[in-house]
């Protein structure tokens, strides 16, 4: 065989082996945007905008029957400083009612505000996490609730993230409760604030209930608990004004 039926064959099998190699990057359901369209009005740190990605995701309208058609949610991601240390994603949902035309800034100013705290829970969170914010749907029922639960699992594969850490706030903790009951061995870390009453803990998750001070101005309980929990695990004493009871 000449030198150059060796080369065509060798060119044959490379671009073979090309046609079955998987891609480098593999494509998600995640429409990442140049710009992020976030309201002018607000002051937002240059620093965490620096680090601010923003993208539509689209996710099923109906998880257990995907033919039913899709929707399109907004989401945010505040990356972290160090990403050659990065370990995981803390997804922040705020529950309460969104002020017009600000999707995506609650995870701006959350990192915004752990970026000013001294804590070393927050500088670990902010260096090695990214923080995730998702649109939602409606949750005042519970089939909602779910479907709400399922577009969150379904970001985090897309993600890549084995799991995830949850921080919810009022509504938002339905939504955190509901998806570590469905997906347990997903989540490494919960905290919810301010939950519904009657609301109960999802078995084999590390969960923790906290609940804003009456008085105001009280709210370093809270706040100190937060990064405490998402960054090390540690858990307030029994006797911690913040912590929620089993009722919520």
């Amino acid at each position: 065989m000449t030198v150059a039926k060796h080369l065509a064959w060798g060119c044959l099998w490379l671009a073979a082996g090309l046609g079955h190699a998987e891609p480098l990057i593999r494509p998600t359901a995640i429409d990442w945007l140049l710009d992020c369209p976030l309201p002018t009005a607000q002051r937002l740190d240059p620093e965490v905008l620096a680090r601010t990605q923003c993208g539509i995701v689209s996710v099923p309208r109906n998880h257990a029957a995907p033919r039913q058609g899709h929707l399109n949610l907004y989401l945010t991601r505040v990356g972290a400083r160090e990403p050659l240390n990065r370990e995981g994603v803390v997804f922040a949902q705020s529950g309460d009612p969104p002020h017009p035309n600000s999707g995506g800034t609650f995870a701006i100013q959350l990192a915004s505000q752990w970026g000013a705290s001294a804590a070393s829970a927050y500088r670990t969170l902010l260096n090695r996490y990214d923080v995730i914010e998702l649109g939602t749907r409606d949750l005042g029922r519970d089939e909602d609730v779910e479907q709400a639960a399922r577009d969150l699992e379904f970001v985090r594969t897309q993600l890549g993230d084995a799991q995830l850490h949850y921080l919810g706030n009022a509504a938002a903790t339905r939504l955190g409760n509901r998806y570590a009951a469905l997906f347990p061995e997903r989540v490494a870390r919960m905290v919810l604030v301010n939950g519904e009453r009657g609301m109960t803990d999802a078995p084999q998750v590390q969960q923790l209930h906290l609940k804003e001070p009456a008085k105001p101005g009280a709210n370093r309980c809270v706040t100190q608990w937060v990064g405490a929990f998402l960054a090390y695990g540690k858990q307030p004493p029994p006797s911690t004004r913040c912590v929620g009871s089993d009722d919520g």
